[in-house]
């Protein structure tokens, strides 16, 4: 049973990514109410955050490799999307962290959310399921967004867990 669970999270993870990459722009989310997002004003410093996100092709070099691996114990190596959207993925075969930078996807409201002070222009936090978090950060409604998953399958609440590496890929950006 457990088995095929991992198999059909896996393949749904790889099926995400690869439809992903064919649109150039982060995986949608599901968005139960049909409404689109209006995108939020930019903050102070949301463009430069964009524009120091832009630069990046290799997403690996900006997670906090201590964080995650407190977040996915044992985990095998990082692996490196180093084309639109960029992407880290790091893995255990259970639990996963996925950091991307990738266009700011209005449409993709994250319903239902709790927005994140703090972070970039405008944050929402998505607890998809027990132990799954999904976190976007709007660097610049124009220019991009980060975007945190963290699919931990072990029972514990891992919105704080994307929130942290948020902020610390966000250090690294400034």
């Amino acid at each position: 049973m457990a088995r095929s669970r991992l198999r059909i999270f896996v393949e749904l993870n790889l099926a995400i990514m690869l439809v992903a990459a064919c649109s150039g722009a982060p995986a949608a989310r599901p968005d139960a109410s049909g409404a689109a997002a209006s995108a939020p004003p930019a903050g102070a410093g949301g463009a430069s955050l964009a524009a120091a996100a832009a630069a990046i092709t290799d997403v690996c070099t900006l997670v906090p490799m201590d964080l995650a691996s407190s977040i996915v114990p044992n985990a095998s190596t990082p692996q490196s999307q180093t084309f639109p959207p960029y992407r880290c993925t790091i893995s255990n075969g259970t639990s996963v962290l996925e950091v991307t930078i990738g266009a700011y996807d209005a449409v993709d409201p994250l319903i239902p959310n709790e927005p994140v002070a703090g972070l970039g222009t405008a944050a929402y936090l998505q607890k998809q399921q027990p132990d799954n978090a999904y976190l976007k950060v709007i660097l610049d409604p124009a220019a991009g967004a980060l975007y945190v998953e963290v699919a931990g399958h072990d029972g514990k609440d891992h919105g704080d867990d994307a929130i942290a590496v948020a902020k610390r890929v966000l250090d690294a950006l400034q």
